[in-house]
């Protein structure tokens, strides 16, 4: 008797189990392919000069990322970046894509990206986007990644150069300082984690142009914009030093300079020998010989 007792009451628990099981067999997976690009301009590449290598991608639902879903893919030349998950018709996604020089920044938690430090300015090139799919059927979905960064780049005229060269001084690093914050939020597009004051350096090397005027460089930088399409402004300072360690110039301060995601902003002049005098323009990656002056 308290055998059939025990059976009876177990009935509904073993329906019950059931009718979970169904439902969830009931949810639908298709595969999603996405097909993301890094613009030509930025090197795609494998070889010395390629400026990312490798591309993370993500599935977040409700701002929590799926994790068993996240691929590494390395970036070959001629091939395509695909990232094909399954996912469950009826849900809604974002899919989160960061591209990367291998080992520069921290992904582990892709919602705040952060530098790997000790790495060449060089190697903090990156590149992302975010789309928000609700997924109906399988279907192919090209993205374009863009840089999360702007690019600072300091140079001088040629006749300023010579003129410190000739007084036994080359110029061979400048460091910069900022306020901002020191992580990204690939999944939002914002600016996360510690507000502070960031210090970066770089090697004065080789020329860039702008417009038609051609500049020696004392160093380019890549820094954090917050995810909008508007510039911002921040107030910068820099100091130039030697071979051996010696200020040529040191804690100048340049305040309103515009900076924006995916533009340069090009800091260029005299300011090496007497009077500071600089110009400062902005101009689109996409485009670089349009430049405007600020």
């Amino acid at each position: 008797m308290k055998n059939l007792i025990y059976l009876l009451l177990a009935l509904p628990l073993l329906f019950t189990s059931c009718s979970n099981e169904d439902m969830a067999t009931s949810e639908e997976s298709v595969q999603v392919s996405f097909c993301a690009e890094i613009p030509k301009p930025m090197g795609t590449r494998a070889s010395s000069t390629l400026s990312v290598d490798k591309v993370y991608c993500a599935v977040f639902e409700n701002g929590v990322e799926i994790t068993n879903l996240r691929q590494n893919i390395d970036i070959v030349e001629s091939q395509s970046i695909i990232f094909a998950p399954r996912l469950i018709k009826g849900r809604t996604y974002d899919v989160v894509f960061w591209a990367m020089k291998e080992g520069s920044y921290n992904v582990d938690n892709l919602s705040q990206i952060y530098r790997v430090e000790g790495k060449p300015e060089v190697d903090y090139d990156a590149f992302t986007a975010t789309t928000n799919i609700t997924v109906e059927s399988s279907e192919i979905i090209a993205v374009t990644l863009t840089r999360p960064l702007a690019q600072l780049n300091i140079g001088v005229t040629e006749e300023d150069w010579n003129a410190v060269v000739a007084l036994g001084q080359t110029p061979a690093s400048t460091s910069i300082s900022y306020e901002s914050y020191d992580a990204f939020n690939a999944l939002t597009g914002g600016l996360t984690r510690n507000y502070r004051s960031i210090t970066r350096t770089a090697p004065a090397s080789g020329t860039f142009d702008v417009g038609s005027t051609t500049y020696k460089s004392l160093g380019s930088f890549y820094v954090f914009v917050d995810g909008t399409t508007e510039k911002s402004l921040s107030d910068i300072e820099f100091t130039i030093k030697d071979g051996s360690g010696k200020d040529i110039r040191s804690d100048v301060q340049i305040v309103h300079v515009p900076i924006q995601r995916n533009y340069k902003t090009n800091i260029v002049g005299g300011l090496l020998t007497g009077s500071i005098t600089y110009n400062i323009s902005l101009g689109e990656f996409a485009d670089q010989d349009k430049n405007q002056t600020l």
